[in-house]
């Protein structure tokens, strides 16, 4: 397979794993921030602002790997691909999760019924 192709199906696959994660937690994630944001403004910040992180953290780590890893096996190089698609966007899930949990409020052992 051409490298020119490799690459663009590297990328593919890793946006592609974004977009559905994004499709996915978009509304829950909107639900949230309008909570815990100050305001309406600070909230559709935040949201777009972990919109493109969870675009960009895949894809620069696929990129990092694609320039590290030769195989010549066209079916490798995917596979690694989208190993590191998935493997950044459980490091931007984490730390988002990190990060909104801090937000949420645990009820003490003594006022549970």
């Amino acid at each position: 397979m051409n490298a020119y192709l490799q690459l663009l199906a590297a990328a593919s696959i890793s946006i592609a794993a974004s977009g559905i994660v994004l499709f996915t937690l978009s509304g829950p994630l909107r639900s949230i921030l309008g909570r815990i944001c100050p305001d309406e403004q600070a909230a559709a910040f935040w949201l777009s602002y972990t919109r493109v992180m969870l675009m960009i953290a895949p894809l620069l780590l696929v990129l990092l790997v694609d320039l590290f890893s030769h195989f010549s096996n066209p079916l490798d190089s995917l596979r690694l691909a989208l190993l590191a698609a998935l493997g950044g966007l459980l490091i931007g899930l984490r730390s988002i999760g990190q990060r909104l949990g801090q937000f949420i409020e645990v009820p003490s052992p003594g006022s549970l019924p």
